[in-house]
């Protein structure tokens, strides 16, 4: 077991392929311990859509040595802890928050519900209510479906177009077998980060994994590659009785390891992200045409996504929609000034400061990047990169990620001119 040691973390690689990494704060007095899987909704096959949310909903309600969901809710409780999980495209995380000397026990809880399941039937049929409850509130919320809708847009009938939870159809279907089988391929040693952030003694840390972790299991499973539908511009719209209308307009960008990743960070904080952004300014507060307008950036191992997203009176969809792209337009035919440069460096710097301020975030900066990057980058290393971008560079993947291929809409309203609507998808 040896350690890479580095000033803001440590990383050990144990016999079977995990790989530990400790960020000591010695500041707090609390930690948090987090498994990190090189797996989620991704990974599926269409049979089993959404089995990555459902196997997370599953490991909370029993292990063989935490019997019962109360439990396992009443040992971190019990010490004023946190406990919770989350299940994305390509990352699933179980983390507890607790104080410091608790941090063992924690693991030793972590560990147990991720290797030693039960999966009791009964259970499994309640959660999966519970689960279809949730995708039906998703559904529910245009605000939030209308994202969904883009995403099938993009990447149709592909694992990175589906709704994480699934449908009501595929999660009947799975049972206590498949969900096992899931997590013998998917949470594999080698699949697995265990990241340790705050009050904690690495090498303590590092002893304590080996004894509970196993020394083999399963390799990383396979993803396909993703298969953007390029081409025309494309639309998908929902009629429902809504006071607004939601606009998702967007196209595929960039990869997670892209070189060109840090100049779209900051192009997308010039056009949407935060209330001085060109969007928010010109679009809401000049023209007054949406209460909410942003913008955001997604990324996958080989694809991405640039999103621009507005809450506008119905009447007002075209209009919004011109506006949107006039800004957009925009980005890619002028660059952007060396002041208004300067201001979203420092607002991108600034905000990754403050998004690093308590161990849990430290603990998904360094474990994400360890899963699903080929760099281990600590916060100054990133700022670095982002002070490196030039103008001239957040031109060139402006025009990279704004060309034709990108311009995909879709809306959920009480109406929606689709022939209107599409025939503005367009750049100048």
């Amino acid at each position: 077991m040896g350690a890479a040691v580095s000033q803001h973390c440590q990383r050990y690689v144990l016999p079977g392929g995990l790989r530990v990494l400790v960020a000591p704060m010695p500041h707090t007095r609390s930690v948090t311990v987090a498994l990190f899987f090189g797996t989620g909704s991704r990974y599926e096959a269409p049979p089993e859509q959404g089995i990555a949310h459902l196997v997370e909903h599953m490991l909370f309600k029993g292990s063989r040595r935490y019997a019962s969901a109360q439990r396992i809710s009443e040992s971190i409780e019990g010490v004023g802890g946190i406990l919770n999980a989350a299940t994305d495209k390509e990352l699933t995380v179980y983390y507890a928050k607790v104080a410091s000397r608790h941090a063992e026990m924690a693991l030793d809880l972590l560990a147990d519900m991720v290797q030693a399941p039960i999966f009791e039937a009964a259970e499994l049929e309640k959660e999966k209510r519970v689960v279809l409850e949730e995708l039906g509130l998703a559904q529910d919320a245009p605000g939030e479906w209308v994202h969904q809708m883009l995403a099938e847009l993009l990447w149709p009938e592909q694992p990175l177009g589906w709704e994480i939870a699934g449908t009501p159809a595929t999660v009947h279907a799975q049972t206590r077998d498949s969900l096992l089988d899931y997590v013998r391929r998917g949470y594999g040693p080698a699949n697995t980060v265990l990241m340790v952030a705050g009050d904690a003694d690495p090498q303590r840390v590092a002893e304590q994994a080996e004894v509970l972790f196993p020394q083999a299991g399963a390799p990383p499973p396979p993803w396909l590659p993703a298969r953007v539908a390029n081409g025309q511009p494309r639309l998908a719209a929902q009629v429902r009785d809504t006071e607004q209308a939601y606009l998702c307009l967007g196209g595929p960008a960039l990869s997670r390891v892209d070189p060109d990743r840090y100049a779209l960070r900051l192009a997308n904080a010039v056009l949407g992200d935060g209330m001085s952004s060109r969007l928010f300014l010109e679009v809401r507060e000049r023209l007054g045409l949406a209460y909410d307008v942003q913008s955001y950036v997604n990324a996958f191992f080989d694809t991405g996504a640039l999103v621009v997203t507005a809450g506008v009176e119905p009447e007002q969809m075209l209009p919004a929609l011109d506006a949107l792209l006039v800004q957009v337009d925009k980005l890619r035919q002028t660059p952007v000034s060396e002041t208004e440069l300067r201001k979203v460096k420092e607002y991108v710097k600034g905000r990754t400061v403050l998004g690093l301020e308590d161990s849990a975030s430290v603990a998904s900066w360094y474990a994400t990047q360890e899963l699903l990057t080929p760099e281990l980058l600590s916060p100054d290393e990133v700022m670095e990169r982002i002070e490196a971008v030039t103008a001239e560079d957040v031109l060139k993947v402006a025009r990279r990620v704004f060309t034709p291929h990108w311009l995909n809409l879709a809306l959920i309203g009480p109406q929606a001119d689709e022939a209107a609507l599409q025939a503005r998808l367009r750049l100048a």
